[in-house]
């Protein structure tokens, strides 16, 4: 996997490409500023048809966005079988990098007579997460953690539809929804952990024998 060499000269190009994505979009609606940032920020990548993308085990750095092609989600076994399928728009990498631990599968670009290589955004999470280390404007961050909240918590939605599992829809339940001010640090905090504790319950339906994984 590599930098696209086109990045930094085809402009018109990546704008098209980060389109497809609503956090971009909503970035680049509302501050010219944070839109120049994150495209500055943002890291173009192309992989080639059965390419490996992610490895599991690896440390988690990046979050990373699917533009164009399709990424394979891999089981364990010999072959590993496809047991997820992330199409393009979607964020993948988010559940390592919000519970702090090592990549839970490999994701590989999908192979075939057909296949396309596939071209990603990589962005590091750092840059949003960390308080000391942040980046961007407190909207910007708000934007991010509004998309994954939604993102996992919809994940979340279809496993419980695929697995119904009393104890864990009883801590779905559990996990309290922001009622305060809107805009302000407070609803950053409230989001950050509620990503945290919506990525710790999907991976928990993940490993349910009646669902296979949903988000990665």
């Amino acid at each position: 996997m590599n930098q696209a060499e086109w990045q930094r000269s085809q402009q018109a190009r990546v704008a098209s490409l980060l389109s497809g994505v609503p956090f971009f979009n909503e970035v680049s609606r509302d501050d010219a500023d944070q839109r120049a940032l994150l495209l500055a920020a943002t890291r173009i990548l192309e992989a080639a048809p059965g390419e490996l993308v992610i490895k599991a085990g690896a440390e988690a750095r990046g979050l990373y966005f699917l533009l164009r092609g399709e990424l394979w989600v891999l089981g364990e076994g010999s072959p590993p079988p496809v047991v997820y399928r992330v199409s393009p728009g979607e964020v993948f990498g988010a559940l390592s990098l919000l519970l702090e631990t090592p990549r839970s599968a490999s994701l590989k670009v999908a192979e075939g007579d057909q296949a396309k290589p596939a071209v990603l955004a990589r962005l590091s999470f750092a840059d949003f997460d960390a308080p000391s280390l942040a980046l961007f404007s407190l909207a910007t961050r708000l934007a991010l953690f509004h998309m994954l909240v939604h993102q996992i918590r919809w994940a979340v939605e279809v496993q419980r539809l695929a697995a119904p599992d009393a104890e864990l829809e009883a801590a779905l339940r559990k996990i309290p929804l922001y009622q305060g001010e809107k805009e302000t640090v407070r609803e950053l905090a409230a989001l950050r952990e509620q990503a945290r504790a919506l990525a710790a319950l999907l991976c928990r339906w993940n490993d349910h024998p009646r669902a296979g994984p949903a988000m990665t």
